[in-house]
Parts: structure tokens; sequence; C-alpha cells
């Protein structure tokens, strides 16, 4: 056909179509029984054989298929054109009709993807597919598709070259079992109907639909462009929607997808089937792409027992899921439930784990929401396993005994949250931790074993402190690097947390296999809170929020301090600060409106290396429990190993207490996650010892040739007085060697000698003797004077006066000792007669 005859035959193409029902009814009779035959010889298209357009061209129906609309029920046919001929063929040349069921002729239209197709180049095939809406039509089958050609000789100039009829045992759906080619994205692709689920969850009924993809392309496929439809057998259609909606598919691989619709509970689920349409977004029609015989509806069972794992897919991985454990505890009226929830990867790839969507069950049909911050978002290792802390708050007054951890599958919003898995959650109340017991702990960092070794209770300025020893050993067999930990306490139903130290021994950051960790967590509550149980919380930072890494709650809540005897030294054991710690001595400062105990303790570095010591905290104790606090002075100095330094504890007594039944507890002081060093402010003490103490003054020496004041010695070497005649005045003379003894390392002295003098007449007079930090050794010598004026002096011719020494602290004295010195009455020497 030249150009003008194509022109030409354009021009007459409306005119044809208005003749389509006069050319029906020529071509219905000379069709009918070759129609006949053709539905009785096949039962699939690939039966019917191709129409001859031209010598060396030809054409053959691939498929066909309805799909209802609104607008009017739209039939799709695709059609395949091989030229083997040398030249290109112009689709302008021909053209098909359809005749519907319900005996309507229509000429078929390319749909949008298949409008650019004007030519068959030579020696090559192409597929076209039309479409056609065929109004009230409900059936595929019989439908005639009838291929034309121009021809001008004919009386509507249009020659039917051909037909085909879609036999009556035509099924548009894929065959249990059975796999479809499609082009999707321009990839080729296999797909297969693989299960049907139907699902009874929260009062609703839900299918799932599984269709398999094998990309059999060189390019990831991110989108079908499919909508699906669940069609039963009644004919009633639920649009699905994939889950998750943007899944990927890579080339060679082969995914399920899973496809989710809400269905009212009387539907009929036998012989259900799945239909594939793709928008054709010009036309604004939906078009049938592929349709599936589903297999046999199943009812899977979600339950998970006790202990048991789920295995769940994962972006084509497979994980196992288990409730590992489960506690709860109640306060305020709710049931408050912590679940240790295990996930491990078993693929052979890196798994990202979604934002499953967990609830708690009742038994009385209610559901409450479960955090799942702590795994949305988990990478997973092959082989790599976690284990990651749930936690909900329920009303105590529902069953705790009958529960379950529902887990979805994630779901966007507005979309079915179909479930994963139901996990049996057995009842168990939170475990009181025993003292001096180990129990296994799992969370996402790993394996351990942890003890309470210990729960004190002490003063802290007008409250009291409690501290809680706590051994967390690395059960697992590899390393495992602590992260940042933070405490959280509870008192009873008191929250202590702000106000909670947590020291952990050495600053361990990372253990090896079974190495141990000490940790020690502190909190104020009020001294008159009756403590009946404790509850200690580990977390630590992840992501953006904070993840558990242990809980442990106790009854166990009396008092494990230790004590030593007086006379007996006592360790300080934490690494770095190792120290040994004795009495030298306790002194009594008596006074009238209060008195004071004081204490002198030697402390050794009992570490290998130079270290500074750890500043100590202190409180004496009656044996009726009531505290006073101690004003502590030690030196900050390091210490070399076995270098001993002083340290000097004091306190304030009403004259009441009885200093002797003292009991002096110490303990290392810490602040900001690390002990202090002396000078330093502490904010809680660990570590605490109770020592007993042999408080004792010496007794007043009658001599003062020889006078302690540790680090000082004292010696009176002479003392002189004397009274000229008829004077008014005693004049005394006090010689002295002052010794200060190097043994330990020792803060600035606060102690002050006093060195009082008794004239005759019983008056007093003192000095102070300067300590400082002189020479010492062979010591140092100095004297002191006492001008004595008194008028009655001058009836004196002789007497005695007397010395005494005293040791002042915190202006409170201990008489040292005393000695007495006579008068020395100088007479003037005679004076010579002139003369003489």
């Amino acid at each position: 056909m030249n150009y003008s005859t194509r022109k030409y035959a354009v021009a007459m193409l409306s005119l044809a179509v208005l003749s389509q029902s006069i050319a029906f009814g020529a071509y219905a009779a000379a069709g009918s029984s070759a129609g006949k035959a053709a539905t009785a010889a096949v039962s699939t298209l690939e039966g019917l054989g191709a129409v001859s357009l031209k010598s060396g061209v030809s054409v053959k129906l691939l498929d066909a298929a309805l799909q209802p609309q609104e607008s009017g029920n739209m039939i799709t046919y695709t059609l395949n054109y091989v030229n083997g001929s040398n030249s290109n063929v112009s689709l302008i040349d021909y053209f098909s009709k359809v005749t519907t069921s319900s005996g309507a002729v229509i000429q078929g239209k390319p749909v949008t993807g298949s409008a650019a197709i004007k030519s068959i180049p030579a020696n090559s095939s192409q597929s076209v597919t039309y479409y056609v809406n065929a109004g009230k039509a409900a059936k595929i089958t019989g439908v005639r598709i009838a291929l034309y050609g121009w021809d001008f000789s004919q009386t509507n100039y249009q020659k039917k070259l051909g037909m085909f009829t879609i036999p009556g045992s035509y099924s548009v759906a894929t065959a249990r079992g059975q796999s479809k080619k499609l082009v999707l994205a321009g990839m080729p692709v296999i797909s297969k109907a693989e299960s049907l689920q139907i699902v009874k969850a929260n009062g609703k009924v839900y299918a799932r639909v599984g269709i398999s993809f094998a990309n059999s392309g060189t390019k990831v496929l991110k989108d079908t462009g499919l909508k699906g439809y669940l069609i039963s057998s009644g004919g009633s259609r639920f649009e699905l929607n994939a889950a998750p909606a943007d899944y990927q598919i890579q080339p060679k691989e082969q995914r399920t997808v899973q496809y989710l619709a809400d269905i009212p509970s009387y539907t009929k689920t036998d012989n259900m089937s799945l239909q594939f349409v793709q928008e054709d977004s010009e036309l604004q029609l939906n078009l049938p792409v592929a349709e599936y015989k589903l297999p046999a509806a199943q009812s899977p069972n979600f339950t998970v027992p006790a202990n048991a794992v789920a295995k769940l897919k994962v972006a084509n991985h497979t994980i196992e899921t288990q409730l590992a454990s489960a506690a709860v505890y109640s306060e305020d009226n709710l049931a408050k439930w912590s679940l240790k929830f295990r996930v491990r990867n078993t693929g052979n790839q890196a798994v990202t784990i979604p934002a499953y969507p967990f609830s708690l069950t009742t038994a009385e049909g209610y559901s409450y929401p479960v955090s799942n911050k702590a795994l949305a978002g988990l990478s997973l290792k092959p082989l790599e396993e976690r284990v990651v802390e749930l936690s909900a708050e329920l009303p105590l007054k529902l069953n705790q005994g009958v529960l379950q951890l529902q887990m979805n599958e994630p779901a966007e919003e507005g979309r079915i949250a179909f479930p994963a898995a139901y996990y049996q959650i057995p009842y168990s109340l939170q475990p009181n931790h025993l003292l001096a017991t180990e129990y296994p702990v799992q969370n996402s960092l790993g394996t351990f074993v942890v003890k309470l070794e210990s729960v004190e209770r002490l003063p802290w300025s007008d409250r009291d402190q409690v501290v809680t020893k706590i051994s967390l050993r690395n059960s697992g067999s590899t390393n495992v690097q602590l992260p940042a930990l933070t405490a959280l306490l509870k008192a009873g139903d008191l929250d202590i947390s702000g106000s909670a130290q947590m020291v952990i021994e050495g600053s361990k950051s990372q253990l090896a296999p079974q190495e141990t960790a000490v940790l020690y967590i502190t909190g104020n509550l009020p001294y008159s809170y009756q403590l009946t149980k404790l509850k200690v919380i580990l977390q630590y930072p992840s992501e953006e929020t904070q993840a558990n890494f242990l809980t442990l709650f106790t009854s166990q809540v009396e008092n494990t301090l230790r004590t030593v005897a007086a006379g007996q030294p006592f360790r300080l054991e934490l690494a770095g600060k190792k120290a040994e710690i004795l009495e030298r001595q306790s002194r009594i400062y008596p006074g009238t409106d209060s008195k004071l105990i004081y204490t002198e303790l030697v402390m050794t570095n009992e570490e290998l290396r130079k270290t500074q010591p750890a500043q100590l905290v202190g409180y004496y104790r009656t044996p009726d429990r009531q505290y006073f606090e101690a004003v502590i002075s030690q030196s900050a100095a390091a210490l070399n190993p076995k270098e001993k330094s002083l340290v000097t504890v004091w306190s304030k007594l009403p004259p009441e207490i009885n200093a002797s039944d003292l009991t002096l507890f110490l303990g290392e002081g810490i602040a900001e996650g690390k002990l202090t060093t002396p000078g330093a402010v502490p904010a809680a003490y660990i570590q605490t010892v109770g020592l007993g103490l042999s408080p004792a003054n010496p007794a007043p020496q009658p001599s003062l040739q020889k006078l302690d004041l540790f680090p000082y010695s004292l010696s009176v070497n002479q003392v002189t007085a004397t009274m000229p005649e008829d004077r008014e005045s005693i004049e005394v003379q006090m010689n002295y060697r002052l010794t200060r003894s190097e043994q330990y390392v020792a803060e600035a002295n606060e102690h002050k000698l006093v060195a009082e003098l008794i004239d005759p007449f019983g008056q007093p007079s003192e000095q102070l003797l300067p300590l400082g930090d002189g020479p010492a050794g062979a010591g140092a010598t100095g004297s002191l004077s006492f001008p004595l004026n008194n008028k009655a002096y001058k009836a004196l011719n002789g007497g005695t006066v007397r010395l005494n020494i005293y040791d002042e602290f915190q202006g409170k004295r201990i008489l040292l000792g005393n000695e007495t010195y006579a008068v020395i009455y100088e007479r003037p020497a005679p004076k010579k007669a002139e003369g003489e």
C-alpha cells in the first residue's frame, strides 16, 4: 500500500467503526463454526495457533484478561507480531476487533505502554497490548478477537484475516502451582502464587497472600507497579497491600512478597484467586496484568509456646526470635513487666530488624503497648545474636497469669498490621535477688553472671545513703565492651535515682571471658525512711533511648557492714587505691558544754606503685546508732609503696555521750564515677568498715623531760624563776628542745602546745610553743619568758611556780605533764662602806 492509499485508509477508519455492528453479523456466521472447532480443540491460548497477516508475517494471541471497573469491565489482550520478511511491517495497515460475550463488537486500542509501537522491524517480533471497554460483559471465555487489514476491494474496505476465540475451558488465572512470565519495569520476571493464609485477630479477619517474584533481569526491581486484588469464588474483590511496600528484588533473586487484605468474616475462602492490575495513568484505567488461582487457604498458628523459638522472614532472610524471660513486680496498682527478647540472624548476610509493633494482650481482651525502640533498626551480622529488654505496664487487677506478647508485621500508617508471632508469657514474679547468690543475665551486649555482694545503709549529712555492691562476670566466650552505664534506684516506692552515684572498680571498660567487674551504686534517702526493698536498674545509651543492661530487685536490705576489732588493721581493697589502715591512738578532749573524740590513723600504701590515697569519709557511731559526722584531715601527697601517712579524725560530741563506746565508720569518697582524692568534695562513700576504737588519754607526766605530742616530742631542759628583793616581778625563763618525727607523711598539724605557768599565788600565765615545720632530727632549741608582775610579790622571799604543758585541739585541752620549780629570791649584794 502506497502513502496516499494509507492516508485514505486512515480517513476511512471512522466509517469502519460505524459499520462494526453490520460487519459482526457478516463475520459471525463465517467464523462461528471455526470458533466452535477452536474451542473444542484447545484449552489454552497456546493452542489457538497463529493468524497470517501476509506472506512471512503472522500474529499470535498471548493472553487475555478481564478487569471489572466502575466505568465498565475492561478486557485486555496481547498480540505478538512476528515479522519474518525482509522489510518493516507497519501496524497502521492492521487492526483488531473484540466481540464480547454479550455480542458487542469493539475495536481494540493499544495501552499507553504499547502506543509508541508503530511497526515491526524485519526479521523480528513485537508484543502489543490492547484494551476495550466491554461494558457489563462479565466473562472472558467465548470472546472473539478478529484480525483485519485494509482492503479497498471490499465493501467496507476491511478484510478479515483471522480470528481467535477464547475457549470456554480457558481460565484467565494461572493454575495452582504454576508460574507466569511477566514483564515488570522492563525486566522479565517469573511469578507464582505461593500461599494464602486466613487469620482471625483483634476481632477481624485478615488474608495474606504470598507471591514469589524471580527477577530474571540485570537490574534491581524496585517497583513492580502492580496493584493486587483478592477475588472470592463469588466474585467479591478486596484490595491488597504489599507488606512491606518498599521491597526490592535483586537481579537473579527470588523473593516472596506478602500482600494483605482485611476481609469480612462471612467471606468464603475456598477457590480464591489473586489478580494483578497496572494503572495506565494516561488512560486513567487499571489494566489487568495477571491472575492466579491461589492455594487452599490455611489458618496459621502464630502462638509460640513459652521458651520456644519462632523463625521469621526479614528481607528474604531468616531470623530466630524468642521470649527469653519475663518478670513482673507490682507498684502503684500496676504490674510492671520486664521482657527479655532474643533475636538471632541465621543467614549469611547482615540484616536490619524492622520496627515490629509489640503489645501485651490479656485474657480479658485488653491490649497494652510495648515499646519496640530497643529492637527497631537493630542491625545483626550473620549468626549474631542480641537480647533486648521490652517493658510494659498493666493494671494489677487484670489476670497476669494468661498473657501474650503479640508481635505484628511492620505496617505503614493506615495499613494492616498482620500478626508475626504470639509469644506465651510465663507468669513469674520478679525474682528476689539474694545476697551472695549468682544469677545469669543475658542482654544485647552478652551473657553475664551477676551477684549482689552487699547492701549497706550509712549516714550522709542529714540523710542516709544506701550502697549496693554488685559483681558482674562475663560468662561468654568473647570480650565484652562495657558501655557508659548509668543507674536508676528505687528504694521501695521512693525513686532516688536523682542522687545516684556509680563507680566501677578499676574503671574497667572491657571484660575478658570469665573476668569480673565490681560495681558500687549509691543513692540518698531520708534517714527515717523504712527501707524494705531495693531495685537497681543499670542502663546505657542506645541510639535515641536508654537500654536496660540489668535489673536487680532485693528485699535483703539489712546492713552488711564489715567491722574490725579495736587495735586490728583493715584494708581498702579498691584497685589503684589499696591501703591498710590502723588506729594509732584515740583521745577524748573534755569540755563543759561539749567534748571531742579524736583519732589518729596510720594509712599504708599497699599498691606497687606511687599512689595518691583515696579521700576518706567517716562517722562516729554510738551503740544506739547515733551518728556524728567526722572531720578528716589527710595529706594529698602521693605515697610510695609501703610508705605511711598520718590521718586525723575528730568530731564534737555532747557531754553525755560515752565516747569510750564509739565505733568509727570509714569509707572511700566517690564523685562523678570515680574515687575522690584528698581535698576533693565527695558525693558519697563506699567500701565502709566499722573500726573499733581504744580511746585513752595519756596520764600527765610528773616531769617535763620528755613529752609526746606525735609527731612532736618536747623536752623542757631548764626552767629558772628569779624574784629580786623588793621587786613586784618574777622572771621565769624556760629552755626547751622540740623535735619532729618524719616517720609519717602528714598534713599540717592542727594541735597547739600550750605552756601554762602558775605563780606562787596560783595565778596562770600562758605561752604557745610554736610547732610549725621547722628543723627536726636532732631537734630545735628555744626558750620562752614569762614576765610575772604582782605587787604582792614584795611580801615574798621565796616560793614555787608550776609549769603545765597542754595539748590543745579545737580549743579543748589535755594535760601532758607538769613540774614545779623553786623561785630564787635574789637579794642585792651589800654595799661596801666608804673607804673599804
